[in-house]
């Protein structure tokens, strides 16, 4: 398990990413999620400790706010998105609880959750694009889809 928190910036109404990787969990599941599906050929398992730190490390610092759910899941439903899992707990099947999950749509929009213990509701997003970041991110874990 992980520990992720958002800290709150002064004076406007961004926040930002902290993520304390001192203890990274073993496994990363990554799915790309095209029309509301996925398939096991956009499904991928990652079981490298230095690449999940070094994944979550490009996170830190990542400037971050608040936004409506509805307005989130809206996005998710318009664009296809990846998801990238963390576990401790072996075969992470469907329906089941990560340590820390977040989201990145096709556009570069990055999707927090306010904390681990919160990891399946996605409240926060990126204040800007990252296309060129979920790219690197994609390369760094090895996936095409």
């Amino acid at each position: 398990m992980m520990f992720v928190m958002v800290l709150s910036a002064c004076g406007n109404e961004t926040d930002k990413v902290d993520i304390g990787s001192e203890k990274v969990s073993e496994t990363l599941y990554i799915q790309k999620v095209e029309d509301n599906r996925t398939t096991e050929e956009q499904t991928a398992v990652r079981q490298e400790k230095e690449i999940n730190k070094e994944l979550l490390e490009k996170l830190d610092g990542m400037e971050i706010k608040k936004s409506d759910e509805s307005e989130i899941k809206n996005k998710m439903n318009t664009q296809d998105t990846y998801t990238y899992s963390f576990s401790d707990e072996g075969d992470l099947s469907s329906g089941s609880e990560s340590d820390f999950s977040f989201a990145v749509i096709e556009d570069g929009t990055f999707l927090m959750p306010e904390n681990a213990e919160q990891s399946g509701t996605v409240s926060y997003q990126s204040v800007e694009k990252h296309p060129e970041l979920l790219n690197e991110m994609n390369h760094l874990v090895d996936i095409s889809f």
